[in-house]
């Protein structure tokens, strides 16, 4: 094979072997809104935000949500007081990876424990 021809056919394969690996996961816009949120944790509604619309994104199309997503959205919620939400989003995490089910239980756990404190009055 002449060098020119195999360099064609090096350069067609990268192309399209470039074209097929697409992201496995949908992880939206995860990376830009994590790194947002470090720099200033005052952007915790921000992060939350955007880890919903990846959420209800994949859940409307075949890709699925990226791991720790769910986990991740669901201690959001429970920083906010959210028990319950939390809870929903920590069980979507185990169902969906099953290696992280321990962990998860920790976390309902936790959930379920701030869901019986009782609140302070306001008197």
């Amino acid at each position: 094979m002449r060098p020119l021809t195999l360099l064609a056919a090096i350069a067609v394969a990268s192309t399209l072997a470039g074209c097929v690996a697409q992201p496995k996961y949908n992880w939206g816009n995860y990376e830009r809104s994590l790194y947002s949120f470090y720099k200033d944790p005052a952007k915790a509604d921000e992060l939350a935000a955007s880890l919903k619309s990846v959420i209800e994104e994949s859940e409307s199309t075949t890709k699925p949500v990226a791991p720790g997503i769910y986990a991740e959205y669901g201690y959001l919620l429970l920083q906010q007081g959210k028990s319950t939400e939390a809870i929903g989003m920590f069980e979507k995490e185990k169902t969906k990876w099953p290696e992280a089910t321990h962990l998860m239980n920790s976390m309902i756990q936790a959930a379920s424990t701030a869901l019986k404190k009782p609140t302070p009055s306001k008197e």
